[in-house]
C-alpha cells in the first residue's frame, strides 16, 4: 500500500469510529493555508502549491467556512462530527459561493472549490490538517496560518521557559519535571556549530514528545521527537541558543492529561569558531563573511533564487552556509572540510558535487545550489 493510500485509509477509519456530533471541535476558529494536493493516481502524483498563502481556509465558530481561492473569495457552511479524541472525524461542506474572476493558470481555484464538495473526513497530525475526498479522490494537506487574534497571548500563557546549564566539568544533565494539559516547556541551551547534541525523553504519558528548534526559530523544528523515537544525536549547524520543546500531543493536551518526564541532554565536542574578522572581513553589521545569490527550490515557495550567506570556520571548506528566501524563511547547512555534514532540517540531507560547488537536497524535494567560492573563500 502506498503512503498516500495508507493515509487515506487512516482518514476514513478516523471518520467512521467513535463518532458523535460536536458543537465545539478542534477545527473551530482555526485558519489554514494549502500546501499540497495528493492524488491517489500515481501517474498524477502530488501537486505542490507554490504560494500557500493564496489558498486559505478558515473554519468559523458559527459553522461557516471562509476561503481565499487565489484571486477569488468563497464561503459556505461546514459540518463536523468529531471522533473521541477530537483530532479526526467526519467533515462535509455545503455549497461554496465564490467569486468568478479569471485567475492565472493553473486555475487551482476552480479545482479546490469543486473538490470541497467531496470532502468526507479530516485528520490533524503533526500540526497539519489533512482532508480526504470521497471514493479515493485524494488528500488535501494544509498548514496553519498565523494565529488568530488572542491566540498568541494564550500560547504565551501556556509556555514555560527554562535555561539549561551543565554542572562544572560536565557536558550533560538530566531533568525531571511535569507538564499538564496544553503547557509546554522550552529548555534553552547555548551551543556552537560542530558540537554534537544528544537528547532523549521518557514520559509517564505516551503522548509526551519533544521538538528541537535551531537558534532564532519559533516553530520550525530541526528534529521531531515523534518521528525519531524521542531520541536525537547529531551535529549542530550553527551557533546560538537551541530550544528543546517538551509537550503533550494534541489529544492528550485537550483532555488536560499530565506527564512526569525525564529529559536527558548532552553537548560534546569543541565548537568550530568563526574565522576572525581581522583574517576574513565580515559584512558590516553582520556576522557573515560573504553574501551572494544562488539557485534554490525550497518547499512550498515559488522562490528560485535564495540569498546565500556564509560564516567561514576555516579555509578548508568548513563553514555554516545560511540560505534565505521569502523574507523570514531560512536553511542552515554546516560544511566540514568541503562536505555538508549537518543542517537545521528534520528531512534527510543528501548532496552531489559538481564543477560549480554542491547541490544539497532534503528528502529529494528541497534543493539548494551552493557555490564553492562561498564556502572556501576567494
Amino acid at each position: 500500500m502506498s503512503g498516500r493510500a495508507a493515509l487515506l485509509g487512516g482518514l476514513l477509519l478516523a471518520g467512521l469510529s467513535a463518532m458523535a456530533p460536536a458543537a465545539s471541535h478542534e477545527l473551530a476558529g482555526t485558519s489554514w493555508q494549502l500546501l499540497a494536493i495528493q492524488s491517489m493516481d500515481d501517474a498524477q502524483g502530488t501537486t505542490r502549491v507554490h504560494e500557500p498563502g493564496r489558498f486559505t481556509l478558515e473554519f468559523g465558530r458559527d459553522g461557516r467556512a471562509v476561503l481565499r481561492l487565489d484571486c477569488n473569495r468563497g464561503s459556505g457552511t461546514y459540518q463536523v462530527q468529531a471522533a473521541a479524541d477530537g483530532s479526526s472525524g467526519a467533515l462535509s461542506f455545503g455549497p461554496i459561493a465564490a467569486t468568478r474572476a479569471m485567475c492565472p493558470p493553473p486555475h487551482l481555484d476552480e479545482r479546490i472549490a469543486r473538490d470541497l464538495a467531496h470532502v468526507r473526513s479530516y485528520l490533524l497530525k503533526d500540526g497539519r490538517l489533512y482532508l480526504s475526498l470521497l471514493a479515493d479522490g485524494g488528500i488535501y494537506e494544509w498548514a496553519p496560518l498565523a494565529p488568530l487574534p488572542g491566540a498568541a497571548a494564550k500560547q504565551d500563557s501556556e509556555r514555560i521557559v527554562r535555561p539549561v546549564q551543565f554542572g562544572k566539568g560536565s557536558s550533560s544533565t538530566v531533568i525531571r519535571a511535569r507538564i499538564v494539559g496544553r503547557q509546554y516547556i522550552d529548555y534553552e541551551l547555548r551551543a556552537g556549530a560542530g558540537q554534537r547534541m544528544t537528547v532523549s525523553l521518557e514520559g509517564s504519558n505516551g503522548a509526551t514528545y519533544f521538538n528541537l528548534l535551531p537558534p532564532a526559530a519559533h516553530d520550525a523544528a530541526m528534529a521531531i521527537g515523534e518521528q525519531i523515537g524521542n531520541r536525537f544525536d547529531g551535529l549542530l549547524p550553527d551557533d546560538g541558543v537551541y530550544t528543546i520543546r517538551v509537550f503533550l500531543y494534541r489529544a492528550a493536551a485537550r483532555r488536560n492529561e499530565a506527564s512526569d518526564f525525564t529529559l536527558a541532554i548532552g553537548v560534546t565536542g569543541t565548537p568550530l569558531r568563526p574565522v576572525p574578522a581581522a583574517t576574513d572581513a565580515v559584512l558590516p553589521g553582520t556576522r557573515h563573511h560573504a553574501r551572494t545569490t544562488t539557485p534554490c527550490e525550497p518547499l512550498y515557495s515559488q522562490a528560485r533564487s535564495c540569498e546565500a550567506l556564509v560564516v567561514r570556520r576555516g579555509f578548508d571548506g568548513t563553514a555554516t552556509v545560511v540560505l534565505r528566501w521569502d523574507g523570514d524563511r531560512q536553511r542552515r547547512i554546516l560544511f566540514v572540510r568541503g562536505e555538508p555534514k549537518a543542517a537545521d532540517a528534520p528531512q534527510a540531507m543528501s548532496f552531489t558535487r559538481n564543477e560549480r560547488g554542491w547541490r544539497v537536497s532534503f528528502n529529494g524535494e528541497e534543493h539548494f545550489e551552493i557555490p564553492e567560492p562561498l564556502v572556501y573563500g576567494g
